[in-house]
Order: structure tokens, then sequence, then C-alpha cells
């Protein structure tokens, strides 16, 4: 016999079943939706953000670096477009952490928590989700795009305040989210748990409404052309999808912002391949498009889009990496794993213009001017959302735990008053 529970823990391991969550956001003293764009494997500071046109050849590279609309900010001469917008974001180049393994790294960066042996924090995009479920919207809370990175998830908290994964590619002519259109044997199985439930006849449980608004909103979503239609980039003109870049990163930039203007809260674009041991200069201006092009085209066409929708201040755009690059080039003409240094890019919402905290010595080894750790990194990006700062999450066994670490600070000299 197949029992409701049974059926119930089937259908919660489906992928189309996580983030289908939206309503009040938690934490949130605004409407302030934030696109993460991952650079996933560590973004070397000194070929793009940081530039060191006076070092060593061994340091600066074979790159060469341009100032930019910022004096004294130097870019890599293939990121002009981003060069010419300085003015209008704000640049953190004092980034530094003790973490310089992949993983946790990324999970200091993208949990604002160094990487705990008995406890794993939620990311940003899972405290933002909402605590409750919403009625009668579909949308999604949480979206990553194409995948989460593993530390990007909802850590201790409920599986149902993890990010929808849309999966493949949005540049790809054949792009579809998976699981968006439910299969008629799943419709049937919702169809056939509505009239066993009707036959219980006692009152809903707390627990019972929940799922079944749950179920429901999920059921919805796969059934909903509106839902379907905010993921369908063939919606979008042709000029505005050639404006992004045509590949990985450009269309999925131009969904994060259809999807924010949705009504999505958190958007993660993991862009993938930045760990460059060997042969840095070729791997990043070498390709279908190259690594540098594809960043400058979408990042600027993603905040020049938000401005041009009047989303500007409601959008906060976050760009960084779980670490940067060693200074120094190594014998295979790569760069290493360097913790103790990185640069993160941030725009719009909550945020001042034209502001750049700390600086690194000359060979861009470590900050000389105002540190700033992967705690203080979060808290700052929070507090652009208009978060309550003070919120106290709880663990499966009722541990209070704190949205920011007890230490964090946030970055007041890019945050708007």
């Amino acid at each position: 016999m197949f029992r409701r529970r049974d059926f119930l823990m089937t259908m919660s391991a489906l992928p189309w079943l996580p983030g289908l969550l939206q309503g009040a956001p938690l934490l949130s003293k605004s409407n302030r939706s934030l696109i993460v764009l991952w650079m996933d494997g560590g973004m070397s500071h000194i070929d793009t953000f940081d530039g060191k046109p006076e070092a060593r050849p061994d340091i600066r590279g074979e790159l060469v670096s341009r100032e930019s609309s910022l004096e004294g900010v130097f870019l890599s001469e293939h990121l002009p477009r981003l060069a010419g917008i300085m003015d209008q974001c704000a640049l953190v180049r004092s980034v530094t952490s003790p973490e310089g393994n992949h993983g946790r790294g990324s999970h200091y960066m993208l949990t604002g928590r160094r990487p705990s042996p008995v406890l794993e924090y939620p990311s940003i995009g899972s405290i933002l989700t909402p605590e409750k479920l919403g009625d009668g919207n579909p949308i999604p809370s949480y979206v990553a795009i194409p995948d989460a990175h593993p530390y990007a998830r909802q850590g201790f908290l409920p599986l149902t305040r993890g990010p929808f994964e849309v999966g493949g590619d949005p540049s790809k002519g054949d792009f579809r989210v998976r699981n968006m259109v439910a299969s008629p044997q799943a419709q049937r199985a919702l169809s056939l748990l509505q009239t066993v439930d009707a036959l219980d006849g006692k009152p809903r449980s707390d627990s019972e409404a929940a799922r079944d608004r749950f179920l429901s909103q999920a059921r919805f979503m796969s059934l909903s052309p509106e839902a379907r239609e905010l993921f369908d980039l063939n919606r979008e003109t042709p000029e505005t999808r050639k404006r992004y870049g045509r590949k990985l990163l450009g269309q999925s930039a131009l969904l994060a912002r259809r999807l924010v203007e949705g009504g999505v809260r958190t958007v993660l674009v993991r862009f993938k391949g930045w760990d460059h041991h060997e042969s840095i200069a070729r791997a990043l201006t070498y390709g279908f498009p190259p690594k540098l092009e594809a960043l400058d085209q979408a990042v600027t066409a993603l905040h020049e889009d938000l401005a041009r929708r009047g989303l500007d201040e409601r959008v906060t755009v976050v760009l960084a990496s779980e670490f940067g690059r060693t200074p120094r080039i190594n014998p295979r003409g790569g760069r290493d794993h360097w913790a103790r240094a990185s640069s993160v890019l941030l725009f719009g919402g909550g945020l001042r213009r034209g502001v750049v905290v700390g600086k690194t010595d000359a060979n861009g080894e470590a900050p000389i001017e105002r540190p700033v750790s992967p705690a203080d990194l979060f808290c700052t990006v929070l507090g652009a959302l208009g978060a309550d700062l003070e919120q106290v999450l709880h663990t499966p066994d009722g541990r209070p735990v704190r949205t920011v670490n007890e230490s964090a600070k946030p970055i007041r000299e890019i945050l708007q008053s």
C-alpha cells in the first residue's frame, strides 16, 4: 500500500519543489532584490580590478592594466566598459581572508561565516528567503543560474529555503528550465493526494496546511504560463540579448535581470572556470568569448539595463569570488590561490557610487588600508538590502544563531545613509 507519507517524501525530493517560496521577505525593511555574480574558482584581483602597472613583470603579468574613470584605480585593459563605469560603482580592493581552500573560501564568502565542523551556515539567498510560504504566488524567492555552489544553499535552514536551480545553459537555443512542466504522472499524483486528503474529514494541522500550500505552489508553477514566461529569454529583443553577449555569462545575467524584475528576491549566477594555475593570460583572453571580455560585456549591460528600467535602486549587484590569486606568476605562467587579498565590485540599490574602499601594497599581496573580512562584506550586502542585522535564526535543534557574525561590521563608506 502506498501511504501518503511515502508519497510526500517522494514529492519532496523532486528538484522543482525546493525554493518555490515567495511572500513578505524575511529580514527586509525594503523591497530590494540581490544579484550575486559568482566568479567560481578564484578570480585574480591583479588581472581584473586591482591592476599594478608599475610592478615587476613577474607581478603584473602579461596583461596590461589601464586607469579607470576613478583616479588611481587600474583595471585590466580587457575590461574597458567596466573601467568606464567605475565612477558609478563601489569597489572593495582589500578583502582578506585566512581561507585559501576553494571550499572553505567559498563558504566564508557566501555565508559570511568561517566553516564549522558542526554546523553548515545558510547562504545569503537562503537567509533572504521567507520563512513562511506565500499564498498564491508560485515565483521562487531564490534562483541559481545554472546551478548553486554547494555553499550557496540553505545550510542548517529547511530545504524549502534552498535555491531553485534552473539547470542548463541559458545561451543555448534549446534552453528550458528543467522540471518547469511537471510530468502527467506527477500531476495525477497531486490530484490523487488532494482526493485522499478530502476523505480525511479532520481539520488540517499547521504542518499539513503548510505542506498543502507548498505543493499548491509547485503545481501552480508547473502549470502557470506567467511563471514559464519569466524564465523565457526569447521574450527579450534580439538587440537586448546581443547587448549582454550571447554566451553563458551574458544570457545568465540577462535572465537574472528578468527574474528580479519579475519578483525573485535573490539570484545567484555561477560562472565557473577562474582557477588559473597555468597560462593565466591566455586563459583570460582566449575563448568564445574570452573570459574577461564576457565579464566586461555582461556586467556593464546589466548595469545599464537596470538603470534603463528604473531598477538601479531596487536591485543590488555583487560581483565576487572565493579569493584572489598570487601576486607572483608561477613557473607555469599561472597564479595560485591567494586569500590575503581580493577585490569585490558592487553597484545598485543601497550603495554609494564612485567609492573605493581599501588598498593593497605595490605587489597586491595584502591590504595596507582598510582590510575587510568576508563577514564584513556579507554584513554590508545585507545592510544595502535593508536587512535587520540583529536577526536571529534557529538550527533544527533550536540553537539560536545570529544572521551575521558577531564581530562583523558593515562597510559604512559604501552604504547609502
